[in-house]
């Protein structure tokens, strides 16, 4: 009986001087956010510059000639698009030149803004 509770002691001990240990580590760590999380790069905001071909309004897409976007490591290419808000897709016309900005929703990327170029 006295060997169980000195082992069951040891291991109370173990975990309490390790738990300590760990709170050391983390000292200075205390005006990081921690907001940061596995979403964040849903968060990131890409630009890019292409001609719009065609527009779907009622289905809010757009499909998009577009220059190289570095940020995504992606060349140039057209591809269609959604939109998040239809109604930016009001001030666009096919043959338009665009500057656009998606952002990665669930699996794939979609325009949060579009506008005609400023050129």
């Amino acid at each position: 009986m006295f060997k169980s509770t000195t082992l069951s002691l040891s291991a109370v001990l173990l975990v309490f001087a390790s738990n300590f240990g760990y709170a050391e580590e983390m000292k200075g760590m205390g005006n990081m956010n921690m907001q940061q999380d596995m979403g964040s790069e849903s968060m990131q905001v890409h630009k890019g510059h292409g001609v719009a071909n065609k527009i779907n309004g009622a289905a809010g897409k757009v499909n998009i000639s577009h220059e190289a976007i570095d940020s995504m490591k992606w060349p140039k290419m057209t591809m269609d698009f959604t939109v998040q808000n239809k109604a930016d897709l009001a001030a666009i016309k096919p043959g338009m030149a665009v500057d656009f900005e998606i952002t990665k929703q669930g699996k794939g990327y979609r325009i949060s803004h579009i506008a005609p170029a400023k050129e």
